[in-house]
């Protein structure tokens, strides 16, 4: 029996074929002109979830990488701020020095006590830092928010005791800030563990110097007062009044007890004494202040010399500590700058080693490509040329 093949269905068989080849063609093209291999998932289900698993990861990443640039700049800022800060306070402490010098009268102390209150603005401004987007950077988490005040002789913290973070990585976080309660409040007085305190009611020369910790298992913490029952005699008393210690007393002397001891100089009066107890909060801008205001007493007297001198001495003390913050602070700062950037480089190789996986799974084999559209171009043309051929095969062309 003999299967007729019509015309048509010939015809519309070669056409298929040709746009069949068409197809092929117009794809491996796209794929050499994009440089992808895969251009819609159905091309590779399975490399296109792993292409769009790459692509996440990158973008991530590049986030991180961000984030890290970011917190480095805010980081960055704050050290620069705190180092102007460290230099303010050396200038006030050498101010303070030299209003300690019994040579200078009255007149003198007052124009470095303007200087100390100009410093004390400046040092207000610096707490008042903004970063380059406008934010406060020692607010806390309320970074719009002003966070210091200064109204007439005293400075408010307005800010929070939060501390923002930023993600530099999965898992992995850095500090871009410091509350600015943090820095330049609640600092320690005194030496950082114990503080002295003249008595209002002294009359005699005596000046309180170095102060220190010579055996901190004794130190109990506790409140007592150093008492001259003579000019050349003393006791320490307890809370409960009680004499934990006694002896003679010359200028130039350091008195110890409860492995704490205390330096004087000068000369008390019969009645005098001194309170000693744990170190109390003290912020950076009260300790400006208490010195300014130690310079403008006025100093008529021995005794008012000696009270003057005695108030800048345990101001300098209590600026030491505030500079030991900064250097704290400042520390905390670098150990995150560090961390931030040794986190960059190894984001850096894992973008490396992310881009490289997914050029694997979707980019395309140029040399595989361009075979491939050479054969496809090749088979289309030999289509089309043999379609011209067959296409005009037809019965009547043999009847005569």
């Amino acid at each position: 029996m003999t299967m007729r093949i019509s015309t048509f269905w010939m015809q519309q068989s070669a056409v298929n074929a040709m746009l069949d080849q068409q197809a092929q063609v117009s794809h491996t093209q796209l794929e050499v002109s994009t440089g992808r291999r895969i251009l819609s998932p159905s091309d590779d289900p399975a490399g296109a979830s792993r292409a769009l698993s790459l692509t996440h990861a990158g973008a991530q990443n590049t986030q991180y990488q961000r984030n890290i640039d970011s917190a480095s700049s805010r980081l960055g800022n704050e050290d620069q701020t705190l180092s102007s800060v460290s230099d303010l306070l050396d200038r006030v402490r050498t101010l303070a020095l030299e209003g300690q010098n019994g040579t200078l009268d009255s007149g003198d102390r007052k124009n470095i006590a303007t200087e100390i209150r100009q410093r004390l603005s400046q040092l207000v401004a610096l707490a008042n830092t903004k970063d380059a987007n406008g934010e406060y950077i020692f607010a806390g988490n309320a970074t719009r928010t002003q966070p210091f005040v200064q109204n007439a002789g005293s400075v408010t913290y307005a800010g929070d005791q939060g501390q923002r973070a930023i993600a530099i990585a999965p898992g992995q976080s850095v500090a871009t800030g410091d509350p600015g309660s943090d820095v330049f409040q609640s600092i320690r007085g005194g030496n950082g563990t114990f503080q002295i305190a003249a008595s209002p009611s002294n009359t005699g020369t005596l000046v309180s110097g170095a102060t220190s910790v010579s055996d901190m298992s004794q130190w109990d913490g506790g409140s007592y007062q150093i008492q001259f029952t003579a000019p050349d005699q003393y006791q320490v008393v307890d809370a409960s009044n009680t004499v934990v210690s006694s002896g003679s007393y010359a200028s130039g002397d350091t008195i110890a007890f409860r492995g704490v001891e205390v330096g004087f100089t000068g000369t008390p009066a019969a009645g005098d004494s001194y309170a000693v107890g744990p170190s109390m909060a003290k912020d950076m801008f009260s300790t400006l202040s208490d010195i300014a205001d130690a310079l403008e007493s006025p100093g008529f007297t021995p005794h008012d010399s000696a009270v003057i001198s005695d108030r800048i001495g345990r101001g300098i003390e209590n600026l030491d500590r505030a500079s030991d913050r900064i250097v704290d602070v400042r520390a905390r700062i670098g150990a995150r700058l560090n961390a931030t950037d040794d986190q960059a480089d190894l984001n850096a190789g894992v973008g490396v080693d992310l881009k490289s996986a997914l050029s694997k799974v979707q980019d395309t084999d140029y040399a595989s490509a361009v075979s491939r559209l050479n054969l496809q171009m090749t088979g289309l043309q030999a289509a089309q040329a043999a379609y011209v051929k067959v296409q005009g095969l037809t019965l009547f062309n043999y009847l005569k």
